[in-house]
């Protein structure tokens, strides 16, 4: 919901990439959201292959009722730990994430 409130309009791949995590993960994800009337698939004008996304207004009123629990979440987490230290965790996280994305494709490029 995060990511969905901080635009207008989203795609499910551009949400997927954001979350790091696979389209169809998203895709079952969005099924429940739309199905609780969080949120709202729209075919882009500019391009009908690219389903846009929107939350609706429920979905802005539970964004919006959720977001401070979630900044004191993030507060918790960051207690004790310096800028210096969450740039240094943010750099080798994303480089631990790249090496797996690496070696999944090593994999699938040699089972081909």
């Amino acid at each position: 919901m995060y990511y969905l409130g901080k635009e207008e309009f989203i795609s499910q791949k551009e949400l997927a990439e954001r979350m790091n995590v696979k389209e169809s993960s998203v895709a079952r994800l969005l099924d429940r959201m739309e199905r609780d009337g969080l949120v709202e698939r729209v075919r882009s004008e500019d391009d009908k292959r690219v389903t846009n996304l929107s939350l609706t207004e429920k979905g802005k009123q539970h964004r919006t009722e959720l977001m401070p629990e979630g900044e004191r979440f993030e507060r918790l987490l960051h207690k004790g730990i310096s800028e210096e230290e969450m740039q240094i965790f943010t750099t080798v996280l994303s480089r631990m994430v790249n090496n797996v994305k690496e070696d999944s494709y090593d994999k699938k490029c040699t089972r081909e």
